[in-house]
């Protein structure tokens, strides 16, 4: 069995590949993993990977971790999982990802070309705009052979931490990964200090993302929108054009990328 892994801003996220495909996934935050949040829970990794066979091959997506992890992030999460870091290696999908990468200076993020992977591999005459909402928002264009680049700004989350240490009330998404506030015109209208951040974040980033999307969408008219990463029920149907959510877009890159560096 294969073991992925995706240390992202906020969480790890880890999934089991076979053949090329996830059969199944899942996520940890970085103060639950290395134990910095003491009110949480210690940590117990889902029984299907605790059951993997020892010695499985065991992948991480070769991006920076960030400071939330720690430099002992990996081991910590190979011995919740009862496995040890002999079969540990990187994935690197800058390296020949199957289509050129427009920057002309310096390399974008590997989850963004992952992300772009997996699209690419699903349609790879097809153009994309792909959103991945997480820590960090990234907004980039795929045109057929072709990652273009994009924009990056802060996250939700990351914004609204933000305000709270400056001294305003910190507002989160609900259960279902909803984050409030008024559509429309209304939204924009806050009548108190909660709905005014409510205006400034998850209204004003919504409109911020749309207006991204539509200006990549003049560069690229076919480019159809692809929406990833933990907020991504916040931009269903952006725009109002006809959206497709995935979750696990940059964790199916990197399992295609491996499966085909692996035959």
């Amino acid at each position: 069995m294969n073991l992925l892994l995706d240390p992202g801003g906020t969480r790890l996220k880890f999934a089991q590949v076979e053949g090329g495909s996830v059969a199944q996934s899942g996520a940890v935050s970085w103060d639950v993993l290395c134990g910095l949040d003491a009110s949480a829970t210690p940590w117990t990794a889902p029984e299907w990977v605790r059951s993997s066979p020892a010695g499985c091959r065991i992948t991480t997506l070769d991006r920076p971790a960030p400071p939330a992890a720690g430099k002992g992030w990996l081991n910590t999460f190979l011995s919740a999982v009862g496995q040890n870091a002999v079969n540990a290696g990187l994935l690197d999908p800058l390296v020949q990802p199957g289509f050129d990468i427009g920057y002309v200076s310096g390399m974008p993020g590997a989850d963004r070309i992952a992300a772009a992977i997996a699209c690419h591999r699903s349609d790879p005459g097809g153009s994309f705009i792909i959103i991945d909402a997480g820590t960090c928002i990234t907004v980039d264009l795929l045109s057929p052979g072709i990652w273009r680049g994009g924009a990056i700004l802060p996250g939700l989350t990351l914004q609204a931490a933000s305000m709270q240490r400056a001294g305003l009330p910190e507002i989160h998404p609900d259960s279902s990964g909803q984050w409030g506030g008024k559509s429309g015109a209304e939204g924009a209208l806050g009548v108190d200090t909660m709905s005014a951040i409510e205006a400034g974040i998850p209204w004003a980033v919504r409109e911020s993302v749309t207006a991204l999307a539509r200006a990549l969408m003049e560069l690229d008219p076919c480019a159809q929108v692809v929406i990833t990463g933990g907020d991504a029920a916040h931009f269903e149907g952006l725009g109002g054009w006809r959206t497709f959510a995935d979750p696990n877009l940059v964790l199916k890159g990197g399992a295609q990328l491996l499966n085909e560096r692996n035959s």
